[in-house]
């Protein structure tokens, strides 16, 4: 089966940037939440000063939702999450927003940097994705779960990728049923880079952001879609 025959709805965004420590001051940062004003595309709303950091937000209408960028005095966290934003507007907020951090706090280096995408999925051949995970993926049956004693609400696995010969990224991939609704499977990447970024050099977070988009995309995606195939008989108890 073809990754193009999912539909993956990104449901957040996130990423951290770690810089070297400073002394934060609200004025500071508001010098750039005034210049991420001036232009509609990637503006914030909201100021606010709170005990760990500065935050700078939109107001949200879905419950749960976030679109934000919060600046702390050893990194700098953007988020959008349940807002519908798209991974490429996200990159070219990512890439806008951390120019105008680097020029007015006078950030030297970026020491590292670590990117989150949630995703869902609905499988083609299976209407629970318990099963889909438990059964198709890996192989158990209600047996092998028996000493439990219980049945299965939520099943998933982990999987962590080390940086490769000529990459510098570290993956940490999560897949689990969805809570809030089993038809549908979750999958978190979570990509850490450790090699140093410049501020001359700032379109490379933008890729890396895609990067670590496209090893869910793709990547996660082939994997699971080897499995996505009519369920034999049998399988784990559900709720």
């Amino acid at each position: 089966m073809s990754t193009h025959s999912y539909d993956p709805r990104t449901i957040a965004l996130l990423a951290e940037l770690i810089h070297p420590p400073l002394e934060l001051q609200a004025a500071r940062v508001q010098e750039i939440h005034n210049e991420l004003y001036k232009g509609s595309e990637f503006q914030y709303q909201n100021f606010s000063v709170g005990p760990e950091g500065i935050a700078l937000s939109n107001p949200v209408e879905n419950p749960g939702a976030v679109s934000m960028v919060n600046f702390l005095p050893d990194r700098i966290q953007l988020r959008e999450e349940m807002t519908g934003t798209h991974v490429d507007d996200f990159r070219r907020r990512l890439e806008h927003v951390l120019r105008t951090a680097i020029e007015k706090l006078s950030l030297p280096i970026l020491v590292a940097r670590q990117y989150v995408v949630r995703s869902l999925i609905s499988p083609r051949h299976y209407a629970d994705s318990r099963e889909f995970l438990g059964t198709g993926v890996c192989r158990l049956q209600n047996e092998q779960l028996q000493d439990f004693e219980r049945p299965v609400g939520l099943f998933g696995f982990k999987m962590i990728f080390p940086v490769a010969e000529g990459e510098n990224d570290y993956h940490t991939l999560r897949v689990e049923s969805f809570n809030q609704d089993p038809r549908n499977v979750f999958l978190e990447d979570i990509a850490t880079f450790t090699q140093p970024v410049m501020p001359a050099e700032l379109e490379e977070l933008g890729g890396e952001m895609m990067a670590t988009y496209e090893f869910l995309k793709d990547k996660a995606l082939s994997f699971l879609a080897r499995f996505d195939r009519n369920p034999e008989a049998g399988g784990f108890e559900l709720d």
